[in-house]
Formats: structure tokens, sequence, C-alpha cells
């Protein structure tokens, strides 16, 4: 029922996890790149130094089918290949040899048919709510969106900010197309 009123598909992501020999021979600073691999695709990698010293990489996704089966998620060899690639062009410290791989993974991140978060009662289902579709800032607004959707159920309505523009009454009547 609830897919015939808006889509919601996964965006696959992948990323690794690097660390290196010398872990205090990389900066604490994120880095937000435009890379463009020679031959390929430009693209928007991200690079996260933990404190911890490890290097989280991130950039590579694509539109794929969610699987049924959540063990059936792996990365793509070639994606997994581009980000350490990323790597080595960021610092000769997360080279192969210079830096351990700790994790090759890939997740999906749930988008919504046009591109703004679902997030409040679903019309004509009294008490079904849905709070979905944050893509990869759902880790950023969840809290907001959490305390929300929280006063919306406890309350009738939502105070700590305003969902009318992330409603999912904006698909009634409206043809489900993919973006």
């Amino acid at each position: 029922m609830l897919a015939s009123m808006f889509g919601v598909s996964g965006l696959k992501a992948h990323s690794i996890v690097l660390e290196p020999k010398d872990p205090g021979a990389i900066t604490p600073h994120a880095l937000f790149l435009s890379f463009h691999p020679q031959g390929g695709k430009a693209m928007d990698p991200e690079v996260y130094p933990r404190p911890n010293g490890e290097v989280y990489i991130c950039g590579m996704s694509a539109e794929e089918e969610v699987p049924d089966d959540p063990e059936q998620i792996v990365g793509n060899p070639a994606s997994i290949a581009m980000l350490k690639r990323v790597g080595k062009s960021v610092s000769s410290h997360l080279r192969e040899g210079e830096a351990r791989v700790k994790a090759e993974q890939a997740c999906f991140l749930p988008c919504t048919d046009d591109g703004v978060p679902i997030i409040g009662e679903v019309p004509g289902m009294k008490g079904c709510y849905v709070a979905t579709g944050h893509s990869c800032w759902g880790i950023l607004n969840g809290p907001a969106t959490g305390a929300a959707v929280a006063e919306l159920v406890l309350e009738g309505r939502a105070t700590i900010v305003d969902l009318s523009r992330f409603s999912p009454a904006r698909f009634v009547g409206r043809r489900r197309v993919k973006v």
C-alpha cells in the first residue's frame, strides 16, 4: 500500500576504512573532494580521519535494487578499488603497504522520488507514521526527525520543526515518477 503512494529507493554507497602505519601523519581534517580519475567520470569522494587514527573514505554510489537479504549487500570491487585510488592520491600514508584496509563495505541510502524526506502521518492510515528518505543526511537529521515524529505521535503536531514540506500527503493524486 505505501509503495503505491510514494517511492523510496536505495542508493548503494561504498566506503572503506584504512588504518595507516603512522596515524599521526594524517591531519584531522575532513576532505570534500572533486576527483577526476584518468579516463573516468568525475566524482565527489569524502575523506574523514577519525580520532583513533583510522581514515574513512566514501563516495562511490550507484542506483541498484535493494536486496531482501542484508547479507547480500557487498561492495562492488571496482568501486572499492576507486576509493583506494582516492586514498593514495590524498596521502602517501594511505597507499597500499602504508595502510591496512580494515573495512570494505556498502550500504543503501533511502532516497525518495522527489529528493525530499517523507515525514508524517500517512493519509488515510490513522496512526501510521513514516520518517524516511533522508539519503546520506539521516545521520545529521535523524535526531530532529525523531523529536518531530515523537511530538507528532504524542501531541498531534510537531512544534520543533515545520513538517508540512515533508508530508506524505504531497504524493496524494500524483503519479509516481522515478527521479
